[in-house]
């Protein structure tokens, strides 16, 4: 993908205005028989709530984000999977620059495995992460990035 492509999509996604609640896609509308609810949309796949649930699975923070009906993500692959992370590396490094040129200074910036370059908004914030094997360009709620952090530093911790 191109500076010029990565720079057009993280532009749009910034100014994404939609529905962010869970069942307003297409998908979720297929069967009026197998109701479900999409929580995270990707490129090539939906992670869905089907409602069958597990005894003793998930955590309260998963079921207060399903009860609040929230899309908390978006998230866009934009290498193919890299069998040698000096490529992904590249690719990462070379997108950040051209973000960095086009949306100013990142808000924050995570060295390592992942790493990561965040441009908060007020709402949501548009990350650069580099996983090692490809790089993807998310845009997550502010809310739910914050969640993230705080299981993070509960599992550096040693908490969890």
């Amino acid at each position: 993908m191109s500076d010029t492509e990565v720079v057009e999509l993280a532009a749009r996604l910034r100014s994404l205005d939609c529905t962010w609640e869970l069942g307003a896609t297409p998908s979720s509308r297929r069967s009026a028989q197998f109701t479900r609810q999409a929580l995270m949309i990707r490129p090539r796949w939906e992670l869905l709530d089907t409602g069958f649930k597990r005894p003793g699975r998930g955590s309260s923070r998963s079921r207060r984000a399903q009860d609040e009906g929230m899309v908390e993500r978006v998230r866009l692959r934009l290498t193919d999977y890299a069998a040698e992370w000096a490529l992904s590396q590249d690719a990462f490094a070379r997108m950040a620059a051209a973000l960095h040129t086009s949306l100013g200074t990142p808000t924050d910036r995570r060295p390592g495995s992942p790493a990561a370059v965040h441009w908060a908004g007020s709402d949501t914030t548009l990350v650069l992460e580099h996983t090692g094997d490809s790089v993807y360009l998310e845009l997550v709620t502010n809310k739910r990035l914050s969640l993230d952090e705080e299981l993070l530093r509960m599992d550096e911790e040693g908490l969890l």
